[in-house]
């Protein structure tokens, strides 16, 4: 069979192509038809869980056995919520955040099942130790650089937009009233950089519309007074201007609210939550391979129980949903169907297929990696994808930004590195 055949220099292999799968599963996820379509994460777990069963299969040609045990059940228990919770992650905190976020609580919980539960054999406590803390600090380093700066107004930028008749797009949700506010003082104040309002014989002669034999008279920005200026930003919404309250519309759309509005969280403390999330319970989805080893599923042969087991979690999950559904439309099932989230599948099966064939690679992978390095050491290993989902949050999505906050990442990439390398050296055939 296969694990015949695989050596520890194979478990290693293995956990670089895991951390490289792993790492880049999430790329589909941020694309931009997901984005516009507003994908539902247990839609995208339902692509991974869809792709991770149909895989499973390929290793009957490799001399595997058709063989299913209940551990499965018990890894697709942990897998499939902490999905959920990381698609959810990658959508509200970026690639870079949210994989080193749940990376580096899957660290630190592998090590601890491992080396304290499972007593694996390292070559000194004290020294995996200290390579998991070196990795962990180089993780949390990588997370931590990785945030996204702090929105500016930049009011030049808008001006030209607007004069060359072009919308840039911006991701920000205030992007369209940035563009409906003229220059103020008030505004540049802000940046340092105070303009003055130019005096209306500077302002460029144009010749007003014509309406019939009428002659409109539209209202210039030039040859308004700063007094003027501030008047129309604090003009109410309803004699056509733009109100205070319309300015926090953008920042209210970015909060959740919680337990009647006692807690207010950002969409991004809730991804980064939700990634959490993902490394404490999802992150322990391959313990039950060391249960199901001693039953002789270990390696390849617990892939099938693991997919399998995955789908019959993820098809509970949305039957729950459904019966959720259902109680709050009282009791209507049309209504109840209707109201779960949509596929898309036109739009999103290729997007849906590579990230769920991305994580069963890295899945598989990371199997042959705990079977032949252990929970400690392997599983920990293959969270080096941490390394390869910046490099997609930097060269692709933009998510790191410049170049001091890319050389500090780059400079938590080497201890997290050296930890890897450390951590290696620890273990013991």
């Amino acid at each position: 069979m296969f694990t015949e055949k695989c050596d520890e220099l194979c478990g290693y292999a293995a956990a670089i192509a895991a951390a490289l799968s792993y790492g880049s599963f999430g790329v589909p996820v941020k694309s931009e038809v997901a984005k516009r379509l507003d994908v539902d994460p247990l839609v995208m777990q339902s692509y991974k869980s869809i792709m991770c069963f149909l895989c499973c299969w390929l290793i009957i040609p490799m001399g595997e056995p058709v063989r299913f045990t209940p551990w499965g059940i018990v890894s697709g228990i942990f897998w499939v919520p902490g999905g959920v919770a990381g698609i959810y992650g990658i959508r509200n905190a970026g690639l870079a955040v949210a994989v080193g976020t749940w990376s580096s609580i899957i660290v630190l919980s592998s090590f601890f099942w491992g080396i304290f539960v499972f007593q694996e054999k390292v070559k000194s406590i004290s020294g995996a130790c200290g390579a998991v803390a070196t990795l962990i600090i180089g993780l949390l380093g990588m997370s931590f650089f990785s945030r996204p700066p702090k929105k500016t107004q930049d009011i030049e930028k808008v001006e030209t937009e607007i004069s060359a008749g072009v919308d840039s797009g911006a991701n920000d949700d205030d992007g369209i009233r940035k563009r409906l506010l003229p220059p103020s003082p008030e505004k540049d104040a802000v940046r340092g950089k105070i303009k003055k309002i130019p005096k209306a014989r500077h302002a460029p002669k144009e010749q007003p519309p014509r309406s019939g034999n009428r002659t409109v008279l539209a209202p210039s920005s030039a040859s308004l007074t700063p007094i003027e200026v501030e008047f129309l930003l604090n003009k109410t919404s309803s004699t056509g201007g733009i109100s205070s309250l319309d300015l926090d519309i953008s920042e209210k759309k970015n909060l959740i609210t919680f337990f009647n509005g006692n807690i207010t969280m950002t969409k991004r403390q809730v991804g980064m939550l939700a990634a959490a999330f993902n490394g404490g319970w999802g992150g322990i989805n391959l313990v039950p391979l060391h249960f199901a080893s001693r039953e002789g599923f270990g390696g390849p042969g617990y892939v099938i129980s693991f997919a399998c087991g995955s789908m019959i979690v993820t098809i509970s999950i949305w039957v729950l949903r459904y019966i959720y559904e259902l109680h709050r439309l009282d009791g209507d099932f049309t209504k109840a169907f209707h109201a779960l989230p949509s596929f898309h599948i036109r739009q999103m099966w290729l997007q849906g297929a590579l990230s769920g064939f991305l994580y069963s690679l890295g899945n598989f992978m990371s199997i042959i990696a705990v079977t032949h390095l252990g929970q400690g050491v392997g599983y920990s290993f293959t969270q080096t994808s941490m390394l390869v989902s910046g490099l997609w949050g930097i060269f692709k999505f933009g998510e790191i930004k410049g170049r001091t906050s890319i050389l500090k990442w780059l400079s938590a990439a080497t201890f997290a590195v050296a930890g890897i390398l450390w951590l290696s050296y620890e273990h013991a055939a």
